[in-house]
């Protein structure tokens, strides 16, 4: 399979991300603006016959795979503006609904029902924070069985993994002794 266009919706960033990752071979990547970039990155993919799996971000097992995912619309970045801020409002919406103590009443929706759709429907765009945090608080629903996840995808996924450990910290502890401590002044 021969590679002849990128789709438009991968950045010069996303690009310059694959060819690190891959190990695909352009001398000076970094210098080459987004259309020249496109260009060579075509030329080096039709040169190549392989390319090292990643199973961690991509998901990408050949060089096959990897054309098909560059040749279609990146996956990150699907949503308008508009899009994405109407399903972060709904996230803080349902957000909201679980801090009220999961009462539909006091909430923005009629019906618990009403609640499962929306998540249904936004929990497609788990690469929104706002939603990964709306899923984990509506599984907590002590009033539902209804479990909704969000769809995620390799790579943020990994980078969530290293986010998490990161954050955990190493705990030291005090060591107290008793005894005389002199201190002196010149």
């Amino acid at each position: 399979m021969t590679i002849t266009t990128i789709h438009k919706s991968h950045s010069r960033r996303d690009i310059l991300e694959i060819l690190k990752l891959f190990k695909i071979p352009i001398e000076d990547a970094e210098d080459y603006n987004k259309k020249e970039l496109t260009e060579k990155t075509i030329e080096a993919l039709n040169k190549i016959d392989n390319i090292i799996p990643d199973k961690y971000y991509y998901g990408i097992e050949d060089l096959n795979e990897l054309k098909e995912y560059l040749i279609k619309p990146n996956q990150k970045k699907m949503l308008s503006i508009k899009d994405k801020n109407e399903i972060m409002m709904m996230a803080k919406l349902i957000i909201g609904f679980c801090k009220g103590g999961y009462c539909v009443e006091i909430s923005y929706f009629d019906t618990m029902d009403d609640v499962y759709v929306e998540a249904r429907r936004i929990a497609q765009h788990g690469q929104i924070p706002s939603v990964r945090r709306m899923c984990t608080l509506l599984n907590e629903n002590p009033f539902s069985k209804e479990r909704v996840y969000p769809v995620v995808s390799k790579k943020i996924q990994r980078e969530l993994e290293i986010k998490r450990l990161a954050a955990k910290k190493v705990h030291t502890s005090l060591h107290v002794k008793k005894g005389k401590i002199m201190v002196e002044f010149d």
